[in-house]
């Protein structure tokens, strides 16, 4: 049990970027748990579908469908589960490759309206909720009474 706890920090990062003692401590988890091996195996070849910086969108397809083939033929139900979950939204994951860009400050943005929302304890006035969010975040340049129109 104490393997896999020190473990966790490891299992996470490219074999690549181990210490000696972590290849080590890898070695012996590997040995005791084959499946452990597996999916760290497709989560780096994922990894590295990724962190290509020369991929365009068709040599992104091209490599996800290979690594459905090689999650298809592993005993993971887990990694099984997020191939389905990355064919279902393939599209949507394929538009990284266009620019390099993910949705993640369109999520932030997201968060912080839900939370400076949460504290106004509803909305009931849309013009003076745009004005103040506008005044509170800073907008990107947009003038208040541009948003609140």
């Amino acid at each position: 049990m104490e393997l896999l706890t020190r473990s966790k920090y490891l299992v996470s990062r490219s074999g690549e970027k181990w210490s000696e003692r972590q290849k080590n401590r890898a070695k012996i988890l590997f040995e005791k748990h084959p499946k452990i091996k597996e999916t760290h195996g497709l989560l780096c070849s994922l990894r590295s579908i990724f962190s290509s910086k020369t991929a365009n969108r068709d040599d992104g397809r091209r490599k996800l469908h290979e690594w459905y083939g090689n999650v298809a033929a592993c005993t993971s139900r887990e990694m099984k589960t997020v191939r389905d979950t990355i064919k279902s939204r393939e599209e949507h994951v394929l538009n990284y490759f266009v620019n390099r860009a993910t949705n993640a400050s369109a999520e932030s943005l997201n968060s912080k309206l839900k939370s400076f929302r949460t504290q106004l304890r509803g909305i009931s006035n849309l013009p003076f909720f745009l004005f103040r969010l506008v005044r509170v975040m800073g907008w990107m340049g947009h003038p208040p009474t541009e948003l609140c129109q």
